[in-house]
């Protein structure tokens, strides 16, 4: 005779880093990715270890020419917006040096890096969680540990390094692509006379300020990478983890970019 009792339904694993238990284990391996790349940068150059060039190569790529369009398009855009406003505040109020100083200040230390460091999150973030989920999901991370590949070096290290390269670069060009736009706005709305624009960049810009500048994309690739291998992680062997991961990525890697960039103005006084 068959037990009418309905069988118990099998409980289900919890999925890495939930909960605060979660949220201790997720920093953990972050800390642990970090040592594990800074010791893989270091073996490289000093030859002990080899770069996966092939890998380089199409991370550039991912995280570099396919990002290049829209970097131009909002930062052009930005730029546009910025000597629009600024035109109309010249005409109600004829300070353009002071004008000119904030918004200097304002685009090379914050706006550019924070879009810089968004831009890069929404492509190359979301795509390393993504490819790090899939590996958890498909159980090729057991594979690769039977074969004596450490599978976080094997998808950050190559990705992580191209997207500092990347970062800097945008860095660089995002700055050049606002400054062009608001001067060409400016100059066909008002009568700001072009030396007044560089002026205002080698007054209000300081070498140190400059190096802030170009190093906050650098800082927010980094928390961008250690996140994306975190959630990619989380994914588990649930195929919904993929979806999720991404996601999770994005949101968390904007909050830690704004976090981040006010963590660096505290310290720093700028």
């Amino acid at each position: 005779m068959s037990d009418p009792r309905p069988l118990a339904a099998a409980p289900q694993p919890r999925r890495p880093f939930t909960g605060l238990v979660g949220a201790v284990e997720g920093l953990g391996l972050a800390a642990l990715t970090l040592v594990r790349l800074l010791g893989l940068y270091l073996r490289i150059l000093a030859g002990r270890a080899r770069l996966d060039v092939p890998a380089f190569a199409a991370a550039l790529r991912q995280s570099g020419l396919s990002i290049l369009p829209a970097i131009t398009l909002v930062t052009l855009a930005v730029g546009a917006i910025l000597g629009q406003q600024a035109g109309s505040f010249l005409r109600r109020f004829d300070v353009p040096e002071l004008l000119l100083l904030s918004t200097t200040y304002a685009v090379v230390m914050e706006l550019v890096p924070l879009l810089v460091g968004i831009l890069v999150a929404g492509r190359a973030g979301v795509d390393l969680a993504v490819r790090q989920a899939n590996l958890s999901v498909s159980g090729e991370v057991d594979g690769l540990l039977a074969i004596g590949i450490d599978p976080i070096a094997y998808t950050l290290g190559p990705t992580l390094l191209a997207m500092l390269i990347m970062s800097f670069a945008f860095a660089v060009w995002g700055g050049l692509m606002t400054f062009t736009a608001a001067f060409l706005w400016l100059s066909l709305e008002t009568t700001v006379p072009p030396a007044l624009f560089l002026d205002a960049f080698t007054s209000v810009i300081a070498p140190a300020d400059l190096l802030q500048a170009i190093g906050k994309p650098l800082l927010f690739a980094l928390l961008i990478g250690l996140i994306a291998t975190v959630n990619g992680t989380a994914a588990g062997r649930d195929p919904q983890g993929v979806g999720a991961a991404a996601t999770r990525t994005m949101i968390g890697a904007v909050a830690a970019i704004l976090l981040a960039d006010l963590a660096v103005i505290v310290l720093t006084g700028r």
